[in-house]
């Protein structure tokens, strides 16, 4: 077994060791859920009530976006609970004329300004646990913490309220109405039973007649993806981060590279000696053995003038008489030499192969004999 397979079988008995383990801490611990949905049994859910409603009234849930809420001549109650992010205005528009058509639309928040021009007054003392005034002269102890009171329009009709301000109230759309109040936390599991929590949720939603009460979920479905998180268990979340860098880590090791392509500097340029070669080879092939000679010569003639000023169209008779002058006794018979076989190359005009290499080793002796001496 060679150094890789250990890797991998190493790293594959360390996530099988802490995917066991996470299962067995994470196994005795209840499911997170995020607060305030009619199906979650946790303390922040509302499911108590939703079931305690079911048993003796018609209640569904709604998913839906508000666009298409259902439309019926007799009046129904639509119960939003602490909305996870605020409504947009197109939306609000829908649920207004929703309410219009004789429905009622009960919002419980916390902080509800931003939401059906909804205001509130700050700088109010947590008044911990209050008595609260029903419009009908009711009297219910409840849990009030908000640091600040609901402000509501001369024309609206306040149904709740304390020493502090006011808790609840109704204004009409319409045929229908709104009904804003801003303590969702009577409404969950943990404190729906305290004081007279209980009591006071269903104040709010006997309100009106309806033939229908909906639960709007919806609100609920536009959570952050942080909180969609928090549905999942732990031991989930952390065998997914583990696969995920599982395969990032052979992605790495397959040699898999993000990022912008670059191409070699020799894949796009072509050097001089590469389309000298690719010229010659051209040349070989398609057999201009003539003309590949007068190239050479051409560059012989090149290097002779700029070598000693010999013009270009100086017979090869006066340059051996002008390198007389210039060279040895040697060097000088090598000259007459190579001149005499050029002047014989001059009077052909096809050149075979085998001639062609001939008198490219004789051109390439007079190319170093200038550029060497």
């Amino acid at each position: 077994m060679d150094h890789s397979k250990r890797t991998w079988m190493w790293v594959g008995l360390c996530l099988t060791f802490l995917i066991a383990l996470l299962y067995w801490l994470s196994s005795g611990r209840p499911e997170a859920y995020p607060p305030y949905l009619s199906n979650s049994p946790s303390p922040s859910g509302v499911k108590a009530l939703y079931t305690n409603i079911d048993q003796e009234d018609v209640i569904s849930r709604w998913n839906q976006p508000p666009e298409i809420l259902p439309e019926s001549e007799s009046p129904q109650l639509l119960l939003m609970i602490e909305p996870y992010s605020t409504i947009s205005q197109s939306e609000m528009q829908h649920y207004e004329s929703w309410m219009r058509e004789g429905h009622t639309l009960l919002l419980m928040k916390n902080n509800p300004v931003g939401y059906f021009e909804s205001d509130v007054e700050y700088g109010i003392d947590p008044s911990g646990e209050t008595l609260v005034k029903s419009q009908n002269g009711g009297e219910y102890k409840a849990v009030v913490g908000q640091q600040h009171r609901l402000m509501p329009r001369d024309s609206d009709d306040v149904i709740l309220e304390d020493s502090e301000g006011v808790l609840a109230y109704e204004r009409a759309y319409g045929d229908g109405s709104l009904i804003v109040g801003m303590n969702p936390d009577w409404f969950t599991n943990g404190q729906v039973l305290e004081n007279n929590h209980y009591e006071l949720a269903a104040y709010l939603l006997g309100q009106n007649e309806r033939e229908r009460l909906w639960v709007d979920e919806y609100i609920h479905g536009k959570e952050t993806l942080a909180a969609n998180f928090t549905i999942y268990p732990q031991w989930l979340l952390v065998l997914a981060l583990q696969i995920g860098l599982l395969a990032l880590m052979w992605l790495w090791l397959k040699g898999k590279r993000f990022g912008p392509v670059f191409m070699p500097r020799e894949a796009e340029v072509r050097f001089g000696i590469e389309r000298l070669q690719a010229l010659a080879s051209w040349y070989r092939k398609r057999k201009f053995y003539r003309e590949s000679l007068d190239i050479q010569v051409s560059y012989v003639r090149q290097l002779l003038h700029e070598r000693w000023g010999i013009a270009l169209t100086t017979s090869w008779e006066d340059v051996c008489h002008t390198l007389s002058y210039r060279l040895s006794e040697d060097r000088f018979q090598e000259w007459q030499r190579w001149t005499r076989e050029i002047e014989q190359l001059e009077n052909l005009s096809k050149v075979d192969e085998k001639a062609y290499l001939e008198w490219s080793e004789t051109l390439d002796e007079m190319r170093r004999g200038v550029q060497d001496r």
